[in-house]
């Protein structure tokens, strides 16, 4: 009996010793499981402090003045490139270039703008507003050029000889050949003499209108034709009033808008020849020189100062 009682408590001895040692794993892995919970997802008990020891809620430190000038400059030179390409090459890729560095210019601008809130110099406040000024000054300028391009406000004489000389031209060799027929319908061997200068004018007027188109077209380097000079243009008119005397009443009002026509050319043309002599025969280019480069120097001239104080 004694060993029986002996056996059966071992037995419950052990079976409790085990139920222990199983409660005591169980509750390790209930702590192991806690604290990796913790350390992945779930947040600590302060929970508003970052784990990096950053201070929550501030935000990252803004660019230095350097840096800021530097992007403006940067930003400044690369809408000139872009937009001396696109007058250039009249290329849409230049086009996007310009418009995005112009973009980007008026950004760095502003973001200059918002640093000067801690600035103490009065100099420096001045030019920064002179600053913003040159900037929407360049910036506009830059807008009228680029709408010039492929436009005919781009080439002013190019567009008064196209719009106005060459039409009168045009006219005027059609006035020419109607007095010709009505000369010719009622002529007889007697009257060659009469029809010859209006069918020399008729011809001259043709080689006059070629000549031009390929003057203004081309390169200047040549000058205009003689017969579109003032003096050409005006033999051309006293040549007109001799022959008229033999021309028939009925074609005399053809002959004074013949007149009339070539002597508004002579003059058109001589705002022409001006044109393409100078530095307006393209405006876009001369409106680059003379506008945008000493507006973009003026710029450069306050940024570089800037620079001088860092």
């Amino acid at each position: 009996m004694r060993r029986m009682f002996s056996w059966s408590r071992r037995r419950r001895m052990a079976w409790l010793a085990f139920s222990l040692a199983l409660m005591g794993g169980v509750f390790g892995l209930l702590v192991v499981y806690d604290e990796q919970r913790s350390g992945s997802g779930a947040p600590p008990r302060d929970a508003a402090a970052p784990a990096d020891g950053a201070v929550r809620g501030v935000e990252a430190a803004p660019a230095d003045f350097e840096t800021l000038l530097a992007n403006f400059s940067a930003s400044r030179e690369a809408s000139l490139v872009g937009l001396r390409g696109y007058i250039l090459t009249e290329g849409e890729g230049f086009r996007t270039e310009w418009r995005e560095a112009a973009a980007k210019l008026k950004s760095d601008a502003d973001a200059i703008e918002r640093h000067s809130v801690s600035w103490t110099d009065g100099l420096r406040l001045v030019q920064l507003a002179e600053m913003k000024r040159l900037v929407e000054r360049l910036l506009a300028e830059q807008r009228a050029i680029a709408g010039m391009i492929g436009t005919v406000n781009r080439y002013p004489g190019l567009q008064l000889f196209n719009e106005d000389v060459r039409p009168g031209l045009d006219e005027a060799q059609r006035i020419c050949a109607e007095v010709l027929d009505v000369m010719l319908a009622n002529s007889s061997p007697e009257d060659a003499g009469a029809i010859d200068p209006f069918a020399k004018l008729r011809g001259d007027l043709d080689d006059l209108r070629l000549s031009l188109v390929k003057f203004t077209t081309g390169s200047s380097e040549a000058g205009p034709p003689a017969a579109a000079s003032r003096a050409g243009l005006s033999a051309m008119l006293t040549a007109i009033d001799d022959a008229r005397k033999a021309a028939p009443a009925s074609v005399q009002p053809k002959i004074d808008r013949l007149v009339f026509l070539i002597r508004t050319a002579r003059e058109n043309l001589e705002r022409v020849f001006a044109l393409r002599a100078g530095q307006r025969w393209d405006y876009a280019d001369y409106a680059f020189k003379t506008r945008i480069v000493p507006l973009a120097g003026e710029l450069q001239a306050i940024a570089a100062s800037w620079e001088g104080e860092n």
